[in-house]
């Protein structure tokens, strides 16, 4: 063993016997030999960002409400996806560390998520939401593209009980701008109003402070298969429509006078003599107050066992959904501007009845004065102008 070992180390000195024995480094620069070249230096990969989601319940948030996101760092980007892969609309936070989605997460629904730091650290992951318990359908009173009146309330009927009112109604928006605009839309000036439930169910109407500006575009956004009703219950689907003012047209309808006034986008066009509920039963006043057209039918059949009459009659312009109605009746007529003998209708002549009914549509705005019954909740179902601005927006969940 101690040949071969000189050996090795004859050969090794034999290589440069004049000169020291140099090696090159990684450095490019030469070191003695013998010595361990030092290791190339590589940088570590920046840390992603850990991300903490707010109200998980048994590792989920509750439907029904925005998301909340909060970041160990801050971030670069943030993108949230659906499970369809269409974006989810929200808001990163000033300092860059927090994201609130724009709109409530529906039920037994996954979205995925992708963090980026100013590093270029990426992190993704998903939230998924509760399951609701049951699903329901609401309706709305305003077909999709549908021209209406400028007292036309929104009325959605729901089709179970809405016990967590207030969660429900902060998500209901009512947009609105000038027909044929592109400007952006503005929130309509207006409140939600809870009416008493029609048990076992319950409805919510919007009316605008004053009447709605002619001539404009409305846009309803109501998330409702998005939305927690209360005790897990949401909607079937959202609802999401447009439709539209039309002109205005306002019947000033005053039984002291037994006429109707009728004013188009402010402007009277035509003064029709009329006869009113009877003044003096208080049963067949017709209802002071503001009232809305609902309907109108060319020929109807009216009947009443209080008052034993079943009489056809034509040209018949529904008013609320209280049985009264603007409408031709030839047998009134030597009473038409001259004093009150209906059974609540307003009666016209069949030309003047002809008249009015081609241009009424829903939403007309009937404004009955002059008679000592008032419109009230305990008359009709639509009585959404008796009340006042004040006692309109107590009605809402949000007051």
């Amino acid at each position: 063993m101690g040949a071969a070992f000189a050996a090795a180390t004859m050969g090794v000195a034999s290589c440069g016997d004049r000169h020291t024995a140099q090696g090159t480094g990684a450095s490019g620069k030469t070191a003695p030999l013998g010595t361990r070249p030092a290791p190339t230096t590589s940088k570590a990969p920046p840390p992603p960002a850990a991300m903490t989601v707010a109200g998980l319940q048994g590792g989920s948030v509750a439907f029904g409400a925005p998301v909340t996101l909060a970041a160990s760092a801050p971030l670069r980007s943030f993108s949230v996806q659906d499970a369809d892969g269409a974006a989810v609309e929200g808001t990163l936070a000033p300092d860059a560390r927090s994201w609130v989605s724009a709109g409530p997460i529906g039920p037994g629904a996954t979205w995925s998520w992708t963090a980026v730091t100013p590093a270029g650290a990426s992190s993704e992951g998903t939230v998924t939401s509760t399951p609701a318990t049951r699903t329901v359908r609401a309706t709305a009173n305003i077909g999709v593209d549908k021209v209406v009146g400028i007292a036309a309330p929104i009325a959605v009927e729901f089709g179970a009980k809405v016990t967590d009112r207030a969660a429900v109604e902060k998500h209901l928006q009512v947009l609105m701008r000038p027909v044929g605009s592109n400007a952006a839309w503005q929130p309509a000036v207006g409140s939600w109003a809870w009416l008493p439930d029609n048990a076992p169910n319950s409805a919510v109407h919007f009316r605008t402070k004053e009447y709605w500006p002619a001539h404009t575009e409305v846009h309803v956004v109501l998330p409702l298969a998005h939305l927690d009703w209360g005790g897990g219950v949401t909607g079937v689907q959202d609802l999401d429509w447009h439709f539209t003012i039309g002109r205005s047209q306002v019947v000033i309808a005053d039984a002291r006078t037994h006429n109707i006034v009728v004013y188009r986008d402010g402007a009277k066009v035509a003064t029709y003599p009329a006869s009113y509920g009877l003044d003096s039963d208080p049963r067949r006043n017709t209802r002071t107050g503001i009232n809305i057209v609902t309907d109108k039918k060319e020929t109807i059949e009216m009947k009443s066992k209080l008052f034993h009459y079943d009489e056809i009659e034509h040209w018949a312009v529904r008013f609320n959904n209280n049985g009264q109605f603007i409408h031709a009746n030839p047998d009134t007529v030597q009473y038409q501007g001259k004093t009150n003998v209906s059974h609540g209708c307003i009666n016209l002549s069949p030309a003047d009845g002809k008249a009015y009914y081609q241009t009424a549509i829903y939403g007309d705005p009937i404004d009955v004065r002059g008679t000592d019954v008032k419109l009230a909740d305990t008359r009709t179902e639509l009585y959404d102008w008796a009340l006042s601005w004040k006692q309109w927006q107590a009605m809402s969940a949000l007051t």
